[in-house]
């Protein structure tokens, strides 16, 4: 008979179950969609700082951004852009990392956002168990059926014999898309 630890117990009840924050709450960012062209960094930077606007207690927005709670979406994406995406040209995460730390800066805030720019897996999961979303990048050359892609992370799956997922907004108007954690690669998140 194998003796199992309660580690190895506790890392078998984590797999085969969703771990992470609730999908209603991103059911209100469904119509943040990226419009067309490259700005889905900027899109899904928005959805990132709505949602911890809306449910995390230590950040907050100026009104003339956006009221807690808001649909409305528009000066925030507007800002955003300017400094994560000023071109309308693709990114990478230096490039959303940077550009949103300059925002928070520019805002007053004390967070930083932090980049990663190989994997996505332990970095996403240690965001989401915090109750923190992160942005994940997605590659085409990995097989993501989006092509190259930003969406927000907000909850992972693991299964017991390794296949893995995110649960995401996708920024074309799904809030509950499930994708393979095999097309993601990159990662930017609030410290």
């Amino acid at each position: 008979m194998k003796e199992f630890s309660l580690a190895e117990t506790t890392n078998q009840m984590m797999k085969e179950q969703w771990v992470g924050l609730s999908e209603e709450r991103f059911e209100k960012y469904q119509n943040w969609k990226t419009p067309s062209g490259y700005l889905c960094g900027t899109y899904a930077t928005a959805v990132l700082l709505a949602y911890y606007q809306d449910y995390r207690q230590e950040f907050t927005l100026p009104e003339r951004i956006r009221v807690k709670d808001s649909p409305d979406e528009s000066v925030l994406i507007d800002l955003l852009r300017a400094y994560i995406q000023p071109l309308g040209m693709p990114t990478i995460p230096l490039q959303v990392s940077q550009g949103l730390s300059r925002f928070l800066k520019a805002m007053g805030e004390a967070q930083c956002a932090r980049g990663t720019l190989l994997g996505s897996w332990q970095r996403a999961t240690k965001r989401i168990r915090q109750g923190k979303p992160v942005l994940v990048g997605l590659l085409k050359g990995l097989g993501s059926t989006y092509g190259n892609h930003w969406v927000v992370a907000y909850a992972y799956f693991e299964s017991t014999t390794g296949e893995r997922y995110y649960k995401v907004h996708d920024n074309w108007g799904n809030a509950k898309k499930i994708i393979p954690v095999s097309w993601t690669n990159g990662t930017v998140s609030l410290s």
